[in-house]
């Protein structure tokens, strides 16, 4: 994971790989910040709870405000990524706590500062056959998601006078499982 740029506070535009251990050096441990370990804290109560309930997570993408040198963010940016098989397999009742752990106001009232997401994976596939006109349509919905939480994690908003422009592009970490 590279530095943070010094003007911005942000990570340069991209995708960058860090381990947990390296996000939570980097990210909480050497900042120093009360608030980045108890929402670190919740996001790992979260995680647990998310794991427990799909049997796996392959890798989530870790962005927003925590992902910045903000001291106090305000919570973690996640989105986390499963296999087709183990979203597949879900029943009713699973997607249904899956939806409540993906909902903000859910969070919220569980007390994580916690924004998820979630993505089903396209199926394993060659190369060869990445054509669109080969995709079934759960594949396809699967590459659309991905492109849009690249995009998604990669902008910026502007909040106040004294934020970064909007329009400024920014980085954020993959964490593989």
């Amino acid at each position: 994971m590279p530095e943070l740029d010094p003007v911005t506070g942000l990570l340069p535009p991209g995708r960058y790989a860090a381990s947990l251990d390296e996000l939570y050096e980097t990210l909480v441990v050497s900042t120093g910040s009360a608030t980045r370990q108890e929402i670190w804290e919740e996001w790992a109560i979260h995680r647990t709870m998310l794991e427990a309930l799909v049997g796996e997570v392959t890798r989530m993408w870790v962005g927003g405000s925590f992902v910045s040198s903000k001291e106090d963010p305000s919570d973690v940016d996640v989105t986390y990524l499963l296999r087709a098989q183990v979203y597949d397999r879900l029943d009713r009742e699973d997607l249904a706590d899956l939806s409540d752990l993906t909902l903000r106001a859910w969070c919220v009232e569980q007390r994580m500062r916690v924004d998820a997401h979630v993505i089903r994976l396209p199926e394993e596939m060659p190369v060869t056959q990445m054509l669109p006109s080969l995709f079934t349509q759960g594949t396809s919905e699967s590459f659309r998601d991905i492109g849009l939480y690249d995009e998604l994690w990669q902008r910026t908003r502007s909040t106040s006078a004294n934020s970064v422009p909007n329009g400024l592009r920014r980085g954020y970490v993959e964490v593989l499982s």
